[in-house]
């Protein structure tokens, strides 16, 4: 199976107005379940909680036929912003 990309990008932390823009990896945890039908995939990438200096983003990739093939779990960390 070739690898799929399962990080979002741009990252969702874009649409919450951080005063930062860059938002590095801590940790990656992936799922595939099968191999994809031919043909586009669709993503989807959500952000639902910003704590603590880190924010999650889960991400769900789904093949040409609707199946569920692949899921994600990134961790990011929130740099505190430039004086």
């Amino acid at each position: 199976m070739r690898p799929q990309r399962v990080d979002a990008f741009p990252p969702t932390s874009f649409n919450v107005n951080l005063p930062i823009g860059w938002t590095p990896t801590v940790e990656l945890t992936a799922h595939l379940r099968h191999r994809p039908a031919p043909g586009w995939l669709a993503c989807a990438f959500a952000t639902r909680n910003i704590a603590g200096g880190y924010l999650e983003t889960d991400g769900e990739i789904w093949d040409a036929s609707g199946a569920l093939v692949a899921q994600s779990r990134q961790l990011q960390l929130v740099p505190a912003p430039r004086p």
